[in-house]
């Protein structure tokens, strides 16, 4: 009879097989070279064009911050691409009347795909900050990293998992790999930022509580703004999400949408 540390140790095992196997599924479908090769590419831009057509900004603070502002834009790209179809391909393609029938538990092959999409999408922020942090140490000097760089690359790396939380729960939700894909990259890509700018600027109420708003924090700490008013209009009021409260919004999209998605997996059933 097995012990519960065994059980443990089984699920473990057949959680980290199927990490495993979806990684070697994305590196054989070019997923993870093309999300890498952008990583690299995108930041070059920055330093490419100053270089031949302009100065650099005065400060390394400011150029990390300019260059960061896609940062979120390749998270959005890779999370939907790793995540999109991690549960809803398995209902699509049909291959889950193989997998699932398995002894491995159903919660262990969820998990594995979940980690195994969060995985490539955090190689690919680290490969965009590593990118940056050579051009800064190579424009500014060494002396012009700061704290704020590694506050920035632990925020975008939060916002990540809020994304891919995202986009694996409408894979859970939906049958077809594309709409779960496309759901998934328009609803962080336009879709919440259109709510979050309707309640800035129209409602004039701050939208603390919806994840893209939170991402602001990628470079907002490399200059921290407050709340404004102005404008020859009479007063149009912009808001900067607060550090921590940012934190707690994207670790409750994280912690919250993984176990919805998780829960909605494990119940549905394949026709």
């Amino acid at each position: 009879m097995k012990s519960i540390k065994d059980d443990i140790c089984e699920d473990v095992r057949n959680t980290w097989l199927t990490i495993e196997f979806e990684l070697e599924k994305h590196f054989k479908r070019k997923r993870v070279i093309i999300s890498f090769s952008l990583a690299v590419i995108l930041p070059l831009i920055f330093y490419v064009v100053p270089k031949i057509w302009a100065d650099f900004p005065d400060t390394a603070e400011r150029f990390a911050s300019l260059n960061l502002e896609f940062v979120s834009l390749l998270i959005i790209i890779a999370g939907s691409l790793f995540a999109g179809d991690a549960v809803s391909g398995e209902f699509e393609e049909k291959t889950g009347l193989l997998l699932f029938p398995t002894p491995q538990r159903h919660m262990t092959i969820f998990i594995g795909k979940y980690i195994g999409a969060l995985i490539p999408t955090m190689l690919v922020v680290s490969i965009y900050y590593l990118t940056v942090t050579g051009e800064v140490v190579g424009i500014y000097g060494l002396g012009a990293l700061n704290l704020d760089f590694l506050k920035s690359f632990l925020v975008a790396l939060i916002y990540s998992t809020s994304a891919v939380s995202v986009v694996f729960l409408f894979s859970s939700i939906l049958q077809r790999k594309i709409t779960s894909t496309l759901l998934g990259f328009f609803s962080l890509m336009m879709i919440l930022p259109i709510i979050s700018n309707v309640l800035q600027f129209l409602v004039e109420t701050e939208p603390w509580y919806i994840v893209t708003y939170s991402a602001g924090l990628i470079t907002d700490v490399f200059s921290a703004t407050t709340q404004v008013g102005g404008g020859p209009g009479g007063g149009i009021t912009r808001f900067s999400p607060d550090f921590y409260t940012g934190l707690g919004v994207m670790f409750a999209y994280t912690i919250g949408l993984f176990f919805v998605g998780l829960w909605i997996s494990i119940e549905r059933r394949m026709e």
